[in-house]
């Protein structure tokens, strides 16, 4: 795995928890966020870097269902 490879992949995921701003999801910003994660994973499949993008997406999503259990805002 080169690191500019793994470096593109953390940026991706970041912008994608920046923009949904780490907070409780509604059912349409999920939808939207699944969306979103999924496209981004076209661009890592078949690299030496899907499996780490799979990984990290996973624990985000994590993150995410986490807020909707607690009801955290």
């Amino acid at each position: 795995m080169r690191k500019e490879h793994a470096y593109k992949v953390f940026v991706d995921i970041w912008r994608l928890i920046c923009k949904y701003r780490f907070q409780k999801l509604d059912d349409t910003e999920w939808g939207s966020f699944v969306s979103d994660g999924e496209r981004l994973l076209q661009r890592y499949k078949g690299t030496d870097v899907e499996y780490l993008y799979r990984q990290l997406l996973l624990a985000v999503s994590a993150v995410y269902e986490q807020f909707e259990k607690n009801k955290m805002d």
